[in-house]
């Protein structure tokens, strides 16, 4: 799996997901000095102008190490350009609501490793770039997390600290399959979240990794809302690659409506839909 993934992550096009409104967005490189000399970098991606009153992290599948470059006001390089979460922000991104893609911790430079994703140390430096954003960004008032594949170790391991940090938390492709490379969801206790939190997930998914079964499982267990998105199109490379229904191909519409609504509506809305 992890191979499938990190080869999944080259430069793909951003152009290829239509934006969320005819509003210019832009954007903008964030960073944090930590007391241990390395810094938490990130990008924010907002409308032009705007004054966001919201901000979704974004943290995105293998190998989580964006390498970002922006130039013009726009992010014109990154190692994880495919996964959905990266290539399809501009479809979340409207007056008041602005993303961030969140960067691994500066010491990692071609990996994010499994145990600091999963360590409070990984904690108290996303919320150590959370406080810059708000203090740059006065109007900040909410903050959701939302993690993919490799990136929902990250949200749920966030949500056990988040209280008072984050408003909410939200796994996508949750790796939760005992064939997976990463591990530390399997078996992992969702209860210990201190926020609320919500599946999303393809009924497609063919990575092994990520079984729709055990996300319902897990949902069923702990009464979390699952979404099941069905939309495709488009869908192309190996089973754990961004293109396939792991990476939601086709369907970015439907998922980044679905992280909107639940960031605007809370997660609630979702056990009513049934």
């Amino acid at each position: 799996m992890k191979k499938a993934l990190l080869a999944s992550c080259v430069l793909w096009g951003f152009a290829n997901v239509a934006t969320a409104s005819d509003l210019e967005q832009v954007d903008s490189l964030v960073s944090v000095r930590l007391d241990n000399g390395f810094e938490q970098r990130g990008v924010l991606t907002t409308v032009k102008g705007d004054s966001p009153s919201t901000l979704v992290l974004l943290f995105p599948g293998e190998p989580a190490v964006l390498k970002a470059e922006v130039l013009d006001s726009k992010l014109v390089k990154t190692r994880l350009g495919g996964n959905p979460l990266v290539r399809a922000r501009h479809l979340l991104v409207r007056p008041g609501l602005g993303a961030v893609l969140v960067d691994c911790r500066s010491d990692h430079e071609e990996q994010c490793s499994e145990s600091y994703i999963m360590s409070k140390d990984r904690f108290e430096d996303v919320r150590k770039l959370v406080s810059e954003l708000k203090q740059k960004n006065s109007g900040v008032s909410k903050v959701w997390i939302v993690g993919h594949s490799l990136g929902s170790l990250a949200s749920a391991s966030l949500a056990r600290y988040g209280e008072n940090v984050f408003n909410g938390a939200i796994h996508v492709s949750t790796i939760l399959g005992r064939k997976a490379s990463y591990r530390s969801l399997v078996g992992f206790n969702f209860s210990t979240a201190r926020v609320p939190q919500l599946f999303i997930h393809h009924r497609n998914d063919p990575c092994p990794g990520t079984p729709l079964s055990e996300v319902e499982s897990a949902a069923a267990q702990y009464k979390i809302p699952l979404v099941i998105i069905s939309e495709a199109s488009g869908v192309s490379g190996g089973a754990c690659q961004p293109f396939s229904g792991h990476g939601f191909a086709g369907a970015e519409q439907k998922l980044m409506q679905t992280i909107s609504d639940a960031v605007q509506g809370g997660v609630d809305q979702f056990n009513r839909r049934k």
